[in-house]
């Protein structure tokens, strides 16, 4: 079982998305409890990438949000790194990915993780 930190530079991610989708938080919520690396594609370095459903669109997986994690193995915490709505950006790159796992890694360094 994991912990999961939700650190400011996700936080600021997840506020312009509740905005449209109130039950964000709590779909959220419950796909970092039930974690588990096997179901999940795995990006590399401790990256997974994850199809997350939410309860205020009524279509299946595909048109739902993508959550991408970062996962600290010996310590068991996942830290999400950026989450998107698939209906408004198809598919992101590793480029922007590493961009926001640098930010989160900073953060996450004051924590001392």
């Amino acid at each position: 079982m994991y912990q999961f930190l939700i650190l400011p530079h996700f936080k600021k991610q997840l506020k312009q998305l509740r905005k449209k989708y109130r039950h964000l938080k709590d779909d959220l919520i419950k796909t970092l409890e039930n974690f588990d690396k096997s179901e999940h594609q795995s990006l590399g370095s401790d990256l997974y990438k994850i199809r997350m459903k939410s309860q205020d669109i009524p279509h299946g997986k595909d048109k739902s949000f993508r959550l991408i994690l970062f996962v600290i193995g010996n310590q068991n915490y996942i830290l999400p790194v950026v989450i998107y709505y698939k209906g408004d950006k198809n598919d992101i790159s590793l480029k922007e990915i590493n961009k926001h796992l640098e930010i989160v890694l900073f953060e996450a360094k004051f924590l001392k993780i």
